[in-house]
């Protein structure tokens, strides 16, 4: 695992919060069908990059805050009480890409500084969280 800079970090947001903002005007009058439709569009839209949303997505998998709706907490709690190891590894899954949706849909509705300069603040910290967390592990292994 590998943890960004902050630089790269803030970047990566940029790449896809303006890929966001460009797509909002052009799909005014799409109605997709389902929760799932919209976030596979959205995964699947290409940035300036030449990556898609959901590749810059895994770039930032330890800088995002993980909010818990219903359906996120709903697959996080099923986890919980499976004990078969390849269901487990399912649900995580699926949490975390719940989770990535909710934040790609945050992203998709900020609409003034004050709330990207408190997502880029909070993404920062949790960067410097688990930078940290990773260089304990890497020291008690030497």
């Amino acid at each position: 695992m590998c943890i960004i800079t902050e630089a790269e970090m803030i970047q990566n947001l940029c790449i896809i919060k303006k890929t966001l903002d460009e797509v909002k005007q052009t799909i005014k009058n799409i109605v997709f069908i389902n929760n799932e439709a919209f976030f596979g569009f959205l995964n699947e839209l290409h940035c300036t990059n030449n990556e898609t949303v959901s590749e810059v997505l895994n770039k930032l998998e330890h800088c995002i805050p993980f909010a818990l709706t219903e359906e996120s907490f709903s697959l996080f709690m099923s986890s919980c009480h499976s004990e078969d190891a390849e269901k487990m590894e399912n649900f995580r899954k699926d949490f975390i890409k719940s989770c990535k949706n909710d934040f790609l849909l945050l992203l998709y509705t900020i609409s003034d500084k004050e709330q990207w300069d408190n997502i880029v603040e909070n993404c920062e910290m949790l960067r410097r969280k688990n930078y940290t967390i990773m260089e304990e592990k890497r020291m008690e292994q030497l």
